[in-house]
């Protein structure tokens, strides 16, 4: 008998979420770069910088139906549940966490930084996990608030922990990938774990600073160095893109295609 190897994704099925998401980061960093410039650092470009947070978690949710769907349906109910997911990190970041940075950052005791930044670190490796979780439930048409609990507690008990150890896998390869070309894409800001946070809260696209830099460095000139760099830039974020693809088809058979199999029963004889 020979024996059959499946890949996890097929480039078709690959290509497709992975062009939602340079579509979508593209039109981000439109939104956010024109924004900034005309709205220097005043309180507007905080708003816009939120309401983005707002429409990137929604838009992250389409990415991630194209992958777990067909025929992608984005449900009308489903946007609450993003919205105010979404809207407890950015209280968490910027309200809580980020006064505190600035405090402790100026006290400089390692006791207090410490605790901190296990705090900030926790919320990184769990709070992208536990999102997917919800959108999981989202896709398969649970769109209460009751159901979302349900469902994510039965998936958080028997399932989490594969899912989990694999994105912290993923997350340290981004941060090592990053260090060799100065944490340009993930803005991971060396070892301080509120800048990753912010980072993954407020720009969680892998295109982000490729566009960014590609505008900047058109505003200056182009040189050969310049476009060897954003060609090496554009190739990371098309890593990551593809590693993040293959991510969520792993979501799909655990939290999805697995999770709607009926298990057989036997009856016993009489």
């Amino acid at each position: 008998m020979k024996s059959k190897v499946n890949l996890s994704y097929q480039f078709k099925e690959l290509s497709k979420p992975m062009g939602w998401a340079i579509l979508l980061s593209f039109l981000y960093n439109i939104v956010y770069i024109f924004g900034s410039a005309y709205l220097g650092a005043s309180l507007a470009l905080y708003f816009l910088i939120v309401l983005l947070s707002l429409v990137s978690a929604v838009g992250f949710y389409w990415i991630c139906l194209s992958a777990w769907q067909d025929h992608p349906k984005l449900d009308k109910e489903a946007l609450l549940p993003i919205v105010v997911y979404q809207g407890i990190l950015i209280t968490l970041t910027m309200g809580i966490l980020s006064p505190l940075h600035t405090v402790i950052a100026s006290m400089d005791l390692w006791y207090l930084t410490l605790p901190y930044q296990i705090v900030c670190a926790l919320l990184i490796v769990l709070a992208q996990p536990i999102e997917l979780c919800m959108f999981t439930s989202l896709a398969k048409g649970k769109t209460t608030f009751s159901q979302i609990k349900t469902d994510m507690k039965e998936k958080l008990k028997r399932s989490f922990k594969p899912i989990w150890n694999r994105y912290a896998l993923i997350l340290l390869m981004v941060i090592f990938l990053d260090s060799l070309v100065g944490a340009p894409l993930s803005m991971a800001s060396g070892l301080d774990a509120f800048s990753i946070l912010s980072g993954l809260v407020f720009y969680a696209n892998p295109m982000f600073s490729w566009m960014f830099a590609f505008t900047m460095a058109a505003g200056l000139g182009m040189t050969s160095s310049i476009i060897a760099y954003l060609i090496l830039l554009f190739g990371i974020g098309m890593v990551y893109l593809i590693v993040e693809c293959n991510y969520l088809s792993m979501i799909k058979k655990n939290w999805i295609t697995d999770g709607t199999k009926k298990t057989k029963t036997h009856k016993k004889k009489k």
